[in-house]
């Protein structure tokens, strides 16, 4: 092929090259993940956002979105695809499809929740945000893993200091939130149990101990078989225990979530 020939077909190429690309957008740069948060702004507070549910499962079509913290760590597996955020407002369970939790959001870190597409359901008297469910025992079904990174967004490290209440101060309008029972102890009887049963799972996936204070008052503390603390007696003294209070109707129990937690060394009342 002679040179002014391979000089044409060039120019063709060119011009074919040139065609395919007009009027064609560039593709944006792809957004970082700050990028992203930057551009959030909160919309609601964790009870602004509970006060939604209508009475029946609601899945959200808008941008809903609250800052808050991580209360919970499940670093010792007494939660599994589930967490707790709370505000100044109050606290919700999360029910998402995605394990070790604790190692993109860790307790005390600042998050923020864009709840489109979740599903704000109730269980047991209690509301708390997931995915539709397809069964008709439950209103959420457990977020899709996928997903999650959409919808929960780590903003900075940070701590959580829990509300110390005693037993008689305990109330709903705690419930998903930190907080730290002081002046209790293990029931007598209970002294030389476990916190769980993990030799036997199957029958017993939780185990409810109770606490008691000086004026005879009582709280459940309920434990995974499957947390790595499960097979570990009760502590014998009295001193607090920060937990994650939750309620299952009317009744409040405390989700340990680190042996280190209940710190009960001085004697016995």
């Amino acid at each position: 092929m002679k040179w002014h020939q391979t000089l044409a077909v060039l120019a063709m190429i060119l011009g074919l090259t040139t065609a395919c690309n007009y009027n064609r957008p560039d593709e944006p740069a792809p957004q970082s993940g700050q990028d992203l948060i930057e551009k959030l702004k909160p919309t609601h507070t964790v009870a602004q956002l509970k006060a939604l549910y209508p009475g029946s499962p609601l899945t959200i079509a808008e941008d809903v979105i609250v800052s808050a913290t991580m209360a919970s760590d499940d670093t010792e597996g007494n939660l599994y695809r589930t967490c707790y955020i709370q505000d100044e407002t109050g606290g919700l369970e999360l029910k998402l499809s995605l394990g070790n939790l604790s190692t993109i959001y860790p307790q005390g870190s600042k998050i923020y929740l864009r709840t489109r597409g979740m599903t704000l359901g109730r269980y047991a008297d209690h509301i708390n945000l997931g995915y539709r469910s397809l069964d008709p025992k439950y209103e959420t079904a457990f977020f899709p893993e996928k997903l999650v990174p959409e919808v929960l967004f780590f903003v900075k490290s940070g701590s959580i200091e829990p509300r110390s209440l005693s037993i008689s101060g305990v109330s709903p309008q705690y419930a998903g939130t930190l907080v730290r029972i002081e002046g209790v102890q293990f029931l007598e009887s209970e002294l030389n149990q476990t916190y769980a049963a993990p030799d036997d799972r199957k029958s017993q996936g939780y185990v409810n101990r109770t606490l008691v204070d000086r004026t005879g008052k009582t709280i459940i503390v309920r434990t995974s078989s499957y947390a790595k603390f499960a097979g570990r007696k009760l502590p014998q003294g009295s001193g607090s225990i920060t937990a994650i209070l939750s309620y299952f109707r009317d009744t409040p129990q405390l989700l340990l979530l680190r042996e280190s937690d209940a710190k009960m060394s001085a004697a016995r009342f």
